[in-house]
């Protein structure tokens, strides 16, 4: 066979097999998109002239579920489809081709797509995932004891009771929390257990909750307890300075001394001499004069 023959021949199958091909798809990158909780989701469409737009569609895969057409329009005809579950909820422009929805809650969750079907039979196709986010609020830290004794264990349990999707992380003094063998931390961070505490672990400790659209913090401060263990009783009693032992022995000396004091007081008094003096009576003659006689009686 001549050699110009095939390649007459292979240049027809080539063109044969290009008009074959499906048509030429251009896809971009799927964004990202969070979402307050009941607000309006806005969906950006493209800039693309309308004269070059054969069809437009948006759909979405919700959580996993089947695909579901929301809408199709036709710049040509004029003419838009809107799914029944959505009419009430969505508003789509003829211009960019954006597409907002109402009252945005968890089941609205998951991958939108519009597709572009262009005159010249390409397709561009737009995917966003959306996902809806309720922001963080009243985070709170609850634990065994609000002042543990040194060398004891406590464990920090952070909480926001608003908000999804949050991630939790620590600080100590305004300062990320070193981990080391004395801190660990829960896998999803939102526990803080500390081993064997110190003094040098004494300050304020920082739970921060977050999502994409909010954060939230709580502090809780450290503090030990003084130590209470038993003395000796000979020197301080028992449970505690002077402890009740030590009470009841310095109960004890009081009502002693008192005791004494009160006995060497009545003995004082017991001991008093009382003198009794009598006075003998002169003789009538003229005798020579006698001094009276003292006589003592000692009471004993």
């Amino acid at each position: 066979m001549p050699r110009e023959t095939l390649h007459e021949m292979l240049l027809a199958l080539l063109l044969y097999l290009a008009c074959l091909l499906p048509e030429v798809t251009m896809h971009q990158k799927t964004k990202e998109v969070y979402w307050h909780f009941n607000t309006t989701l806005l969906l950006m469409g493209t800039n693309l002239n309308a004269s070059s737009v054969f069809n437009v569609e948006w759909c979405a895969q919700l959580n996993r579920n089947k695909e579901v057409s929301i809408l199709t329009y036709s710049p040509s005809s004029k003419n838009i489809y809107i799914n029944e579950s959505y009419k009430k909820r969505v508003v789509f422009s003829h211009t960019n081709f954006s597409l907002t929805i109402h009252c945005v809650t968890f089941s609205d969750e998951g991958v939108y797509t519009l597709t572009i079907q262009l005159l010249d039979k390409q397709q561009q196709i737009y995917k966003s995932r959306v996902t809806v986010i309720i922001p963080v609020s009243n985070v709170h830290i609850t634990r065994q004891t609000s002042a543990p004794h040194q060398g004891k264990n406590i464990t920090l349990n952070c909480l926001g009771t608003e908000g999804n999707a949050i991630s939790y992380s620590w600080q100590k003094c305004n300062q990320p929390l070193p981990i080391g063998n004395r801190t660990i931390l829960s896998k999803d961070n939102a526990s803080l257990t500390l081993i064997n505490i110190q003094q040098s672990d004494i300050g304020n400790y920082r739970c921060v909750a977050q999502n994409v659209l909010s954060s939230g913090h709580k502090d809780f401060i450290l503090q030990l307890c003084a130590e209470t263990g038993v003395s000796p009783w000979w020197s301080y009693g028992i449970y505690g300075y002077p402890g009740y032992l030590g009470y009841a022995i310095v109960i004890f000396y009081i009502f002693s001394w008192v005791k004494r004091t009160r006995k060497s007081s009545s003995k004082g008094q017991s001991d008093t001499i009382y003198e009794n003096t009598t006075f003998e009576t002169p003789p009538t003659n003229s005798c020579k004069r006698v001094p009276p006689v003292y006589i003592k009686y000692v009471k004993k």
